[in-house]
């Protein structure tokens, strides 16, 4: 990171994904985020740089004015690095994507990142996959999804929802939310109940703005995929707005 730093020309993508740098290399990154006035994307994914990483890129963040990318994904961050983060989101105003997949967060995780972009935050695209959240966490995203206005991208994609999770999901979709425009539901053992509640959700919320749903490799049969598809052929019938449902 010294050369970085030494470095007399404008970088604005930074890529050290798979460097194995650690908590140790997270300090030098984060010392770096903090001098720069050009970053504007930057790949930390599988670094294994653990919670203490994830507090140094996080104080980083507070005080960066330029990325509006970041991949922390497969880092083994758990809900103390995920807290960390969200609270450097409070404040921040130019992160749009934020990535955390493969990172055990858990639903205590998610709720701080959500009790956060409730109400700040210019998140826009937000990616959680393989985040171990569960129907609980699942809660806390419906519960935000109720007031957000910005998170338009949603990855929840290997996380066991469940129908339990989908439910919560779906009631939060059928009353409010006009920002969100994809949501992945892929890997997530959701049967016919939590499909039936999505189908439901997308034919009763006029205003609903999404378009892009994946449901691949759930766990419904013929009848779930039905209702979905004909919750889909409704919306296009009322007002000519075409979902992407993808089995």
């Amino acid at each position: 990171m010294s050369g970085l730093s030494a470095h007399k020309g404008k970088i604005t993508l930074l890529d050290i994904g798979n460097n194995e740098i650690g908590s140790k290399g997270a300090f030098h990154v984060a010392e770096y985020i903090k001098k720069s006035k050009s970053l504007l994307w930057l790949n930390l994914y599988m670094n294994d740089i653990g919670d203490e990483g994830a507090e140094r890129i996080a104080d980083a963040l507070k005080e960066n004015r330029t990325i509006t990318t970041i991949d922390l994904g497969g880092n083994n961050i758990h809900a103390k690095g995920a807290s960390e983060i969200a609270r450097a989101l409070k404040d921040n105003s130019v992160l749009t994507t934020l990535e955390l997949g493969y990172n055990p967060i858990g639903p205590e995780g998610v709720k701080a990142l959500c009790d956060i972009l409730k109400f700040h935050g210019k998140v826009e695209t937000l990616k959680l996959g393989w985040c171990q959240i569960g129907p609980k966490g699942a809660e806390y995203i419906a519960d935000a999804l109720k007031y957000n206005t910005t998170l338009s991208t949603l990855d929840l994609r290997a996380n066991g929802l469940g129908d339990d999770g989908a439910v919560r999901l779906a009631q939060s979709l059928k009353i409010v939310n006009e920002a969100l425009t994809s949501l992945d539901l892929g890997f997530n053992e959701i049967r016919d109940k939590g499909a039936f509640a999505l189908a439901q959700a997308l034919k009763a919320n006029e205003d609903l703005a999404v378009t892009s749903l994946n449901l691949s490799s759930n766990f419904f049969t013929k009848y779930g995929q039905v209702a979905l598809t004909e919750a889909r052929d409704h919306v296009y019938e009322m007002s000519e707005k075409e979902i992407n449902i993808c089995f």
